[in-house]
C-alpha cells in the first residue's frame, strides 16, 4: 500500500488552483450541494478547539438527511450524539469513530440542537436535559441509516470501486462523511489541501465530503469538496490523490427508500 500512495504523490501535478465556485450538480464532471446546505439555512459549524471532527461530519449527514426529509432546515446536536457514543461504548471522552457515533445514535437517537448546544469543553459528567432525550427519542424512530462505503483501516486508502462509489452517492445527492490521515502541518493553496508522504501525515481528522470537480492541473485529476469543521467552520477542497491514498472510512446517510 505504501508503494502505492508513494506512486500517487509522485505521479502529481501540485499546480495550485483555486477552489471550485458554487454549482448545482450538472452531469458528472462537477457536482456541489453548498447550495442545498445554504437553501435549508445548514450554515457552517465549528468544533472549537474541541477533538470532535467525527461527531460533526456524522450530525452533518444527518441534519442533511433529516433536512432532505423534511423539505426544511433541520439543526441537530453534537453534544448530545457525543454523550450519545460514549454512554453506548462506556468510555468517556471526546470525539470517537463513526462506527461508535453510529452507535450512540441507534440506542439514544440525536437531539435538537437547540436542546442542547455545543459546548466550548468538553463535560464527561454532562446531564442531558429531558427535552434533548424527547426530541432525540423521536429522531431515533425516524430511522435514519448508515450506508458503508469503506469500514476503517487505517493501512489502506480507497480502491476505485469506493472512489466510484462516493462519486456515485455525491451525484445522488447524499453527502459523505470520511475519515483520513492528515497533515501533521497543514499546508492549502487556494482553498485546496496539498498531497504529503505517508510519513507527514497522522490519523487523523474527519469531513463531510460535498461535491467534486473533474480537473486534470489536480494531483488525481480533481478534487473532492468538503465541509470541515476545523479552522472555525470552512468549506475546502482535498485532490483526489489524497482522498484515494489517505481516506480511512467513509459512509454516508440515509432514511428509508433513500437510493
Amino acid at each position: 500500500m505504501q508503494t502505492t500512495i508513494l506512486l500517487l504523490i509522485a505521479g502529481a501535478c501540485c499546480a495550485a488552483t483555486s477552489l471550485p465556485q458554487k454549482a448545482a450538480a450538472t452531469g458528472t464532471t462537477r457536482v456541489d450541494l453548498r447550495p442545498q446546505f445554504e437553501r435549508w439555512g445548514l450554515t457552517l459549524k465549528s468544533q472549537g478547539g474541541r477533538g470532535t471532527c467525527s461527531v460533526f461530519a456524522i450530525t452533518g449527514g444527518l441534519e442533511f438527511a433529516a433536512s432532505k426529509r423534511a423539505r426544511r432546515g433541520v439543526r441537530l446536536s453534537e453534544e448530545y450524539l457525543n454523550w450519545a457514543s460514549n454512554r453506548a461504548i462506556e468510555q468517556y471522552d471526546d470525539g470517537g469513530f463513526f462506527h461508535d457515533l453510529w452507535k450512540g445514535y441507534e440506542q439514544f437517537g440525536i437531539a435538537a440542537e437547540s436542546d442542547l448546544p455545543y459546548a466550548d469543553a468538553f463535560d464527561p459528567k454532562l446531564t442531558v436535559p429531558p427535552a434533548a432525550i424527547e426530541s432525540a427519542r423521536r429522531l431515533r424512530a425516524a430511522g435514519y441509516r448508515l450506508h458503508w462505503i469503506k469500514e476503517w483501516d487505517v493501512k489502506t486508502g480507497l480502491t476505485e470501486e469506493q472512489f466510484q462509489q462516493i462519486q456515485a452517492t455525491l451525484r445522488r445527492e447524499w453527502p459523505v462523511c470520511a475519515g483520513m490521515r492528515w497533515h501533521r502541518q497543514e499546508r492549502w493553496a487556494d482553498g485546496v489541501l496539498q498531497m504529503r508522504l505517508p510519513e507527514e501525515v497522522f490519523d487523523g481528522h474527519s469531513v463531510l465530503l460535498i461535491g467534486y470537480e473533474e480537473d486534470a492541473r489536480h494531483p488525481g485529476g480533481g478534487v473532492f469538496l468538503i465541509r470541515d469543521s476545523a479552522g472555525g467552520g470552512r468549506y475546502a477542497a482535498i485532490p483526489y490523490a489524497y482522498a484515494r491514498a489517505y481516506i480511512n472510512d467513509a459512509a454516508w446517510i440515509g432514511f428509508e427508500r433513500a437510493r
